[in-house]
């Protein structure tokens, strides 16, 4: 019989993963919170502290932060029943436009180690992996310090999620097609991701070919702020009916009307199978 994708040999990383991915069906609402790192302020992340507080209140099972945001609000992680703690090791300036000072492309650097990571008692380090670049070498370099950041996960017992996005010039007009989005997350799971973050195709049939392509637990990223709610939701209820196991959702969750709400609906969505209109009832009640 072909082993358990929830299966970890390493006890570290059993123990750790338990601490995102719920026990009992191994299924995860994770809010991302590392826009910071990359973007600055945006709307939602003000006030960091309190933002983080409530949603872990409303139900959040881990956070995805920052460096800087992890070592402030240790008080966040602390504690029987706390959230759990992926940390972002890596920056990169390809989301911020010209406004911004971006880059066309965008190159990205590792800026935290998987020693920092225990050090402040993360259960996963999260790194990115572009695909499509023009420049080959570019996504060689790249994928050569996911390799190293996965090694150094396996070997100290933390939790290693990879996040493979088609961003590169030549992938720049159809991000979404399965067909990208499919390959980086085998490459992913051959690197050694124990977790996956990728980006939703639109549909649950098509998105079957990632699901079918992964042989880890796969949450989908939230991508950019919806333009209705019901949207958010049939998101997340196509990925799950695929056979994704939740969510790394960050501004559909913190730039809601209600955040606190939205949360717990989601979470309602992951882990008790509220369909949508029963959470956008919810929503709307």
């Amino acid at each position: 019989m072909a082993d358990s994708p929830y299966a970890f040999i390493n006890p570290g990383k059993t123990i750790r993963l338990g601490r995102i991915l719920n026990p009992r069906n191994h299924r995860a609402a994770v809010v991302a919170f590392d826009h910071g790192v990359h973007l600055g302020v945006i709307p939602g992340t003000e006030n960091p502290g309190q933002t983080l507080a409530a949603l872990a209140e409303a139900g959040a099972d881990a956070f995805l932060v920052g460096p800087g945001t992890a070592r402030r609000f240790t008080s966040i992680f602390t504690g029987r029943g706390a959230p759990g703690l992926i940390l972002r090791a890596d920056w990169t300036n390809r989301w911020r436009g010209p406004d911004l000072l971006g880059s066309e492309e965008g190159r990205g650097r590792l800026i935290a180690s998987v020693d920092d990571a225990a050090r402040l008692g993360a259960d996963a380090v999260l790194v990115y992996m572009f695909i499509g670049y023009h420049d080959p070498d570019a996504e060689a370099r790249q994928t050569e310090d996911v390799a190293r950041v996965a090694e150094a996960c396996e070997r100290l017992g933390i939790g290693c999620i990879i996040e493979p996005m088609a961003r590169g010039l030549r992938a720049e007009h159809d991000i979404y097609r399965p067909e990208y989005i499919a390959p980086g997350a085998r490459m992913a799971c051959e690197l050694g991701a124990d977790i996956l973050k990728t980006d939703y195709s639109g549909d649950a049939e098509s998105f079957r070919q990632v699901t079918a392509a992964s042989y880890r637990p796969l949450l989908i990223a939230g991508g950019p702020k919806t333009a209705t709610l019901r949207e958010a939701l049939e998101m997340v209820h196509g990925a799950l009916a695929a056979g994704a196991n939740g969510m790394f959702i960050g501004r559909n969750v913190f730039q809601a009307p209600d955040p606190g709400r939205m949360m717990r609906v989601l979470r309602r969505m992951i882990h008790d199978d509220l369909d949508v209109d029963g959470a956008l009832a919810e929503l709307e009640g």
